[in-house]
């Protein structure tokens, strides 16, 4: 049922109430919220409201229950639920950003070491291509040929120092023990005399850079029967 607004005209015989009371009935207003500015009318029994309509009731409950929701405390409710949601994001993204990092790391050191090897390797094969070179070098001082305080002597030394530099290194001499990782053995004879197996003739010198074998030593050794 709705108020009637207009305000009857007491010399109108035919107005609202003149209307109401040919008819026998009257308009009484029993909402619980007040159409006018949303507010809840108070809930107490009155003369006029005795045996209100339930559904009035139902409306101002659910009224007040929205108002109460989207309180304080609703809205502290609210943005709790946002600041874990954020703190959750913040925590799932620390450890992508971790993970990145790691694997950023272990990329770098994969790159670094793949090219110390290549460096590794391309100077051991320009250092393996000398050593053909050296092996003149040394055939010619056993028989003489590069005479010391000769231009190519000096030379010859020149080169062995620069190859030196670059981490060359040359290894074999007689009384060596044997190590068939860094030798080569092309003759052996055994001896009573003899406790472990080393080195009696050197035929060509074994070349190393750091822990490389460019060369093994080719060797004839004595040992034990």
């Amino acid at each position: 049922m709705t108020e009637n607004q207009q305000t009857p005209d007491p010399q109108d015989p035919q107005g609202p109430e003149g209307d109401a009371a040919e008819a026998g009935f009257s308009f009484t207003d029993k909402r619980r919220v007040d159409p006018a500015d949303g507010s809840v009318r108070p809930s107490g029994p009155t003369a006029d409201d005795q045996g209100g309509d339930p559904l009035d009731a139902e409306a101002a409950a659910l009224y007040e229950q929205a108002q109460q929701e989207g309180g304080p405390a609703g809205e502290a409710s609210g943005e709790s639920a946002r600041i874990a949601e954020l703190e959750s994001q913040v925590a799932d993204l620390s450890e992508e950003l971790k993970r990145s990092q790691a694997e950023y790391v272990n990329s770098r050191r994969r790159i670094e070491a793949t090219a110390a090897a290549d460096k590794q390797a391309a100077s051991a094969r320009v250092l393996t291509s000398l050593i053909s070179v050296l092996d003149d070098i040394e055939l010619g001082r056993q028989h003489g040929d590069i005479a010391e305080g000769t231009p190519f002597h000096s030379i010859a030394a020149k080169l062995e120092d620069t190859l030196r530099s670059q981490g060359l290194e040359r290894y074999g001499e007689a009384g060596d023990e044997f190590d068939p990782s860094l030798h080569e053995a092309l003759m052996h004879e055994e001896s009573a005399e003899a406790d472990t197996t080393r080195i009696k003739l050197v035929m060509q010198p074994g070349y190393r850079a750091g822990d490389r074998v460019l060369r093994p030593a080719r060797v004839g050794t004595v040992g034990p029967q």
